[in-house]
């Protein structure tokens, strides 16, 4: 398909006459466009006509050696958009959905005084609706990075980000109980609603993004764009609370601190969080994120055991997490996700110098009994078993008959686990996975609902934001007994966290269901269900306390659950549209509408 369409083509022209050059920027286009790159329209939110496929802004500009950076915002960024200028190409857009502020520098000597033209277009034939707009050129130096420093970072994360010299200058800290701990600091412009652009670069304490910077300690000095309210959230993932603050920034050179307290709002005693899916670009060569970056990530979220799942790849976080003192807050452990033709697989524990399974086999005997027979391995994790990927879906129609929790063409699941809630790769309808699962729990299969990230990002996937609570000694979060926790995952004790966690246990004849999760979300519904079955709804309208939001008991008679039975109970709610915690849409979407929600899924517990 052809992208340029004179009749959509946006020209922008300015005139500077006698306007004074000086620092403040240079704004050659303020709209915020909306471009489809294909048919049909991606999400129901965006209009049903977009302006274009293909954006092209053309202006003049006074002394154009003087600009050194290209700024601009965006939204909704799915497939691979490039920007480019006067036919150089300068990057490509974050792959990112939520609204953030970015930087490219400009190579010297590309700008001219007149016909400029700024190209915005993708390749992609998938649909993909973003916002683009806001454009401004600006005076500011680079901050003090080398260009070795620059292109390493870049072959890291995958694309350029320049470091404007912002003027304002804002220290940070945060601290839980008097103790500094890891967190997570959202800057977000209150004029423009986007993550705002922030003078600051990851390094051994720091990972940073648009708007996003995760501290091991706590503490952190960014730079902001003077004369500018910003909104600034700081939290440490699931179980803890939130702490926002408004601050206005003054003039170039100036100072201010904010200090932040948190507070241990889920208490989850003899539970450790874990997050069995985990990526970087580094290693995998898709998303943002470098090694170092994911472990001061995941120590910022309160992920407790963090299993790396390189594709195809046994990478250790041990070396690099005792390096920069992560591991008081974590254990590592090495997996792998077998990247197959016929599904994805994440296994753990891997020996890091064993040989990965090969992926391109064909057969599932043959994949599953590779899998096992790598040293250490004793678990196997369909991943994502809705989604698409090389044409097969492994809990399609046409391969799993979800009547009777079998497979077709005599394929036998030998997986041991699967994914219910991935964070990164949602579902259009969140119970379609935990159907399935009840359905391979009523055929005899073994198996255990998983909660995951699937984060290959800093903050477009947030790591831990799915997660999975198993029952193990939580005394020493940096020494956790892995072969204690595998032993609660394969028994079946794994309960799915995504925004809230339900447990649910019999002892003689009384089922306690109970619901927890931090003060920033609540619960609307809770659902039993016996042998997959729904038996029982609760609504605990407004129940967003923090902590214990509600307890229920039964006895089984009133459950009519008997020996063999398996109970489970589901609580949902609205979820987080806000960019601190910003939920992302389904991944691959069945249909263009979609509420964030929370969602907790309890072990399915057997009567005995």
């Amino acid at each position: 398909m052809s992208f340029l369409n004179p009749r959509l083509l946006f020209f922008v022209v300015l005139f500077l006459g006698s306007i004074a050059l000086g620092a403040e920027p240079l704004v050659f286009d303020s709209d915020f466009h909306h471009l489809r790159n294909a048919e049909p329209r991606e999400w129901s939110h965006y209009p049903e006509e977009a302006e274009s496929a293909r954006l092209v802004s053309s202006f003049d500009v006074e002394k154009p050696e003087s600009f050194r950076i290209l700024t601009f915002r965006q939204e909704g960024t799915k497939q691979t958009w490039t920007i480019s200028l006067n036919g150089q190409q300068l990057g490509r857009l974050p792959r990112d959905h939520n609204h953030l502020e970015h930087a490219i520098a400009l190579p010297d000597g590309l700008l001219k005084a007149e016909e400029n033209e700024l190209v915005v277009e993708t390749k992609s034939e998938k649909p993909d609706d973003i916002q683009i707009g806001d454009f401004a050129l600006h005076h500011e130096k680079l901050n003090l990075v080398s260009p070795e420093r620059a292109a390493e970072l870049e072959k890291k994360r995958g694309y350029p980000r320049a470091l404007p010299n912002l003027g304002f200058r804002v220290r940070l800290s945060a601290k839980a109980s008097g103790e500094a701990i890891p967190c997570r600091f959202t800057i977000v412009d209150t004029e423009t609603g986007a993550l705002a652009l922030i003078g600051a670069e990851s390094d051994d304490r720091l990972a940073v993004r648009e708007g996003i910077v995760y501290s091991i300690d706590g503490e952190a000095t960014i730079l902001l764009k003077q004369g500018r309210t910003y909104q600034v959230t700081c939290g440490r993932g699931f179980e803890y609370s939130i702490d926002q603050q408004t601050i206005d920034a003054g003039k170039e050179g100036e100072e201010a601190s904010l200090e932040f307290s948190l507070m241990r709002e889920v208490e989850t005693p003899g539970w450790v969080a874990c997050d069995p899916h985990l990526h970087t670009y580094e290693f995998d060569r898709h998303g943002d994120c470098d090694l170092t970056e994911r472990l001061i990530s995941c120590a910022g979220e309160g992920v407790e055991l963090a299993i790396s799942t390189g594709h195809d790849k046994h990478i250790s976080y041990d070396e690099e997490s005792s390096r920069i003192g992560v591991d008081k807050w974590m254990t590592s452990v090495t997996g792998c996700e077998v990247t197959t033709s016929l599904g994805h697989f994440n296994t753990f524990p891997n020996q890091a110098s064993a040989k990965p399974v090969e992926h391109k086999l064909r057969a599932w005997p043959r994949i599953f009994s590779d899998i096992f027979a790598t040293p250490d391995v004793r678990v196997c994790i369909l991943n994502h078993g809705r989604d698409v990927h090389r044409n097969f879906t492994p809990l399609a129609p046409e391969n799993f008959d979800v009547g009777k929790g079998t497979f077709t063409q005599d394929r036998e699941l030998k997986a041991n686990a699967m994914e219910l809630i991935n964070s990164g790769a949602q579902q259009t309808d969140p119970m379609q996975l935990v159907h399935d699962w009840f359905a391979l729990l009523r055929s005899g299969h073994k198996i255990t609902g998983i909660g995951s990230s699937d984060s290959h990002t800093v903050n477009f996937a947030i790591p831990g934001q799915g997660r999975t609570y198993l029952p193990v000694s939580d005394f020493d979060v940096g020494k956790i007994d892995v072969d204690a926790a595998i032993d609660s995952l394969l028994e079946g004790h794994g309960a799915v966290s995504f925004g809230l966690l339900s447990l649910l246990e019999i002892l003689g004849d009384s089922v306690t269901v109970s619901v927890h999760g931090p003060s920033w979300t609540s619960v609307s519904e809770i659902v039993i269900y016996r042998n997959g079955e729904s038996i029982h709804t609760i609504k605990p309208l407004g129940k967003n306390r923090a902590g214990l939001k509600e307890e229920v008991v039964f006895s089984l008679e009133e459950l009519q659950a008997k020996p063999g039975d398996f109970l489970c109970a589901v609580a949902t709610g609205p979820g987080i549209a806000d960019g601190w915690w910003r939920m992302m849409p389904p991944y691959q979407p069945d249909k263009p509408d979609y509420e964030p929600f929370v969602m907790g899924i309890s072990p399915a517990v057997f009567v005995k």
